[in-house]
């Protein structure tokens, strides 16, 4: 059974930031209609990605959120054992080409809190990683929208709407994936070229379906390939060696197939929202909230 529990700081949290929305004098969560209670911290660590306060077992862990984790709470070998999580089942690793990368333990019936909110009941999987102790994706939100500012260090999650037309922001359509509905999936341009664009904050760097390589005539270098311009509304930036991957697992049952990643070192550079029952992501226009990219 979910409980709500105090959110500890948001209040305080929201008095503190003021205006630093950025240039325009209302700040970003309320010209998203976010109220001060449903502001949440975050800390930018390991590969630059967006941290949260989570509690397992009452065991408090700062946790990456991680929006292309469509499991939902994760655990490394090493915490899985600190807890003294039980093995109740088997599951096997996935990566983004749907081929198995390792085969770890779930445990049921796990405590988990975050946000403000916490569950009695929770599955939590074991997973595989030399740095982080785990992952929390947005199956697991306690809300049905969020927003993200990497720059002043701020997590919004409710379940208001947001308005269709938002100052400062443009809207996208969500492109929604039968098998997995929580990932974040719009229209945008690579090199000229309309495709699939997740935004992943469990990403450190920008990635590229090995088909849009091919279609795009690319030359592989060391790192990867280096892409002029990527395009998303009035956004436009290049990249210097987009790492190569096979996004065939997770594009099945979609449109097209998802051609390029962006992730936490482009997300980090403006403040975006995405209102699921709305079917829209928000991203702030270049030179207004959240600065530039």
């Amino acid at each position: 059974m979910a409980h709500v529990v105090k959110r500890r700081g948001a209040v305080a949290l929201a008095v503190a930031l003021g205006a630093c929305g950025g240039q325009s004098e209302t700040p970003w969560w309320e010209q998203l209609g976010y109220a001060p209670e449903a502001l949440q911290p975050i800390r930018i660590g390991e590969y630059g990605y967006p941290f949260v306060e989570v509690s397992l077992q009452g065991e408090t862990v700062w946790l990456p959120y991680d929006t292309g984790n469509m499991v939902g709470v994760t655990a490394s070998s090493e915490l899985f054992s600190q807890l003294e999580l039980p093995c109740s089942s088997e599951w096997d690793q996935l990566d983004s080409g749907g081929q198995v990368v390792a085969s770890g333990c779930t445990a049921h019936g796990v405590s988990v809190e975050w946000l403000g909110h916490a569950q009695d009941s929770v599955s939590v999987f074991e997973f595989f990683h030399e740095r982080l102790l785990g992952l929390i994706g947005p199956g697991s939100l306690p809300g049905s929208r969020f927003a993200l500012d990497y720059a002043t260090g701020v997590f919004a999650v409710d379940y208001g709407r947001t308005p269709v037309s938002v100052e400062g922001f443009t809207a996208f359509p969500l492109v929604v994936s039968p098998r997995h509905p929580r990932l974040i999936l719009v229209r945008g341009h690579v090199e000229g070229r309309e495709v699939l664009i997740e935004i992943d904050t469990g990403k450190s760097r920008t990635t590229i379906d090995r088909t849009l390589v091919g279609l795009l005539g690319l030359e592989e270098g060391p790192g990867g390939v280096a892409l002029e311009s990527v395009k998303l509304g009035s956004r436009e930036w290049s990249v210097e060696a987009a790492r190569i991957v096979d996004t065939s697992g997770i594009s099945e049952g979609l449109p097209s197939t998802i051609a390029l990643g962006v992730g936490s070192d482009v997300l980090s550079g403006f403040v975006f929202a995405v209102d699921y029952e709305a079917g829209r992501f928000y991203m702030a226009d270049p030179d207004e909230v959240g600065g530039s990219t």
